[in-house]
């Protein structure tokens, strides 16, 4: 989007990216590769996920369950963008600088008063890998 503003291109663009650029799988494996965490990284059925309350999006942020708002996102038309020029970053590019801005700012990204909290409980998360709530 910079490229685009600093080109002067105008108008309407999709600017997500093209089918098949990354995977969720890759997405995550560069953010614990990023951060150095340990973690564990599980698969899951939409199901279960959406059978124990989480909410797409909001509680498991970049996630939605197969279906009409899926498509929507994934399958975007985006041959006017890439037309014009505009490229997508790597993922692990996008992830490694995200992970930096946020240690810059000690760890705990800007909220926004008026909205909702991003993020999953622990009793949710719990609930979706079949443990015992804390």
């Amino acid at each position: 989007m910079l490229d685009a503003a600093a080109g002067g291109l105008g108008g309407p663009y999709n600017l997500v990216s093209p089918r098949g650029h990354a995977t969720t799988g890759e997405l995550l494996e560069e953010c614990v590769r990023a951060t150095g965490a340990d973690a564990r990284l599980r698969w899951t059925d939409p199901e279960v996920i959406l059978a124990a309350g989480v909410e797409p999006w909001s509680e498991l942020p970049v996630w939605v369950p197969p279906g009409e708002l899926y498509v929507a996102l994934h399958d975007t038309g985006v041959g006017k963008a890439l037309g014009a020029g505009l490229r997508c970053r790597p993922v692990a590019e996008t992830v490694a600088d995200t992970w930096e801005w946020l240690r810059e700012l000690g760890g705990v990204a800007p909220q926004r008063p008026d909205r909702p909290v991003v993020g999953l409980a622990p009793e949710k998360e719990a609930r979706v890998l079949g443990r015992p709530e804390a």
